[in-house]
């Protein structure tokens, strides 16, 4: 921050503000007039008489305060007069009721202003996090929290360490929003959360996998059947992005997905392999394309025919299928993309599979995607294989390209 006007302790003289007094004379009930810097207030029909309580300090339109002694009062407006003579008031510091800098007031706003930039579930979930340090900071000012504040509010929480990072970074998104918005000093000092342990999602083989989805063929709706295939065929689509597609996106000509509403705010082009397109001929063609593809065909509950299946209803028909054939532990994004992910590594390369679940960075891809099971017990064997040359070697592991 620069020095105003290039001068070293720039400093302007203000004398602004005044102190009152809410008492009157005692004996002719006129109101104290201010002093002259030698008396503190004075009745003007007797100079020797002061006013001895509730003293009311106003500096300008915005700033009124109560005192019990005048010592008090006249500290605080020398205080006032001494920040905005170096340039360094803040009137937003000091409106108490109204509270402008208040913590959950700038988070509200800045909510506000995320909400038409993110989808429901994200929004949502950043609500979730910021109204933890809500609690923590309520009626705080904003600027009266710095790096001890936060890093005691992480350290209470008693979360994992990956939704403590997600917290932490929603917080330094909204600090350097603040800083530019309401003209808050940026909060450049954050704490750090050292290893952060990412959750691993239970997986199962593709065998198994498939069990799961005939049996979910064998006792479930058609179409949640084929949401549930598909998010283990094209694993670059989410769950809630393969809900959104609509009828009209269902190119039956070329045989392709188009998923418009993602995650990453960018289309994706997905093309169906031709078993799916021969399903998908044989389908009746909605009358209009804005229907979504992936509906009910009749009144279920409170949901008409035609409505839009939910994510819920496509993880009940995945745990359902698992509770009937003994499969514990698996959810449906683990279930269908992460084990499609890791059984196709074991004869595909490593890039060919990122390309498959649509990750652009490699450091997601890595979470999940390691080597593990048959591929990795091939890689093990090899010491076996080396110690008895007479054994033929058998290549259970295709190394990546």
């Amino acid at each position: 921050m620069g020095i105003p006007n290039g001068k070293y302790l720039h400093f302007e003289a203000v004398m602004k503000g005044s102190i009152h007094s809410d008492q009157v004379c005692p004996i002719c009930g006129s109101r104290f007039r201010p002093g002259d810097g030698k008396r503190p207030l004075f009745c003007p029909n007797h100079p020797q008489v002061s006013p001895t309580r509730s003293f009311v300090l106003r500096y300008g339109k915005k700033i009124t305060k109560r005192f019990d002694n005048y010592e008090a009062a006249l500290q605080f407006l020398t205080g006032l007069r001494y920040q905005e003579g170096s340039g360094n008031l803040d009137f937003r510091d000091y409106q108490v009721k109204s509270k402008p800098l208040a913590f959950e007031k700038l988070a509200e706003q800045w909510l506000a202003a995320k909400k038409p930039q993110l989808k429901p579930g994200g929004w949502q979930s950043l609500k979730a996090i910021m109204s933890h340090a809500a609690s923590a900071w309520t009626g705080m000012n904003i600027k009266a929290i710095q790096y001890y504040q936060v890093e005691t509010f992480l350290n209470a929480l008693p979360f994992a360490s990956k939704t403590k990072l997600n917290i932490l970074n929603a917080l330094k998104q909204f600090w350097k929003w603040a800083a530019k918005c309401h003209k808050i000093p940026p909060l450049t000092d954050w704490p750090e959360l050292g290893k952060v342990e990412m959750a691993y999602r239970k997986t199962v083989s593709l065998d198994v996998q498939e069990a799961i989805i005939n049996d979910i063929k064998a006792h479930e709706p058609f179409r949640v059947w084929l949401a549930i295939r598909w998010l283990a065929t094209y694993i670059m689509i989410r769950p809630s992005e393969m809900l959104s597609i609509p009828e009209g996106d269902i190119d039956r000509v070329r045989g392709l997905l188009i998923v418009r509403d993602t995650k990453e705010r960018n289309t994706k082009v997905v093309p169906l392999t031709p078993t799916d397109q021969e399903i998908i001929r044989e389908l009746p063609l909605a009358f209009n394309p804005a229907m979504p593809f992936f509906r009910h065909e009749g009144r279920r509950g409170h949901t008409k025919a035609g409505g839009r299946f939910s994510r819920q209803m496509l993880w009940a028909a995945w745990k359902r299928a698992c509770a009937r054939l003994g499969v514990e532990g698996v959810d449906l994004y683990g279930g269908t993309k992460h084990s499609t992910a890791v059984g196709v590594r074991q004869i595909l390369g490593y890039e060919e599979v990122r390309k498959m679940t649509g990750h652009t960075t490699n450091k997601a891809f890595d979470r999940y995607i390691q080597l593990q099971g048959e591929a990795l017990r091939g890689l093990y064997s090899r010491r076996d294989d080396l110690l008895n040359p007479d054994k033929p070697l058998i290549n259970l592991f295709k190394a990546p390209r």
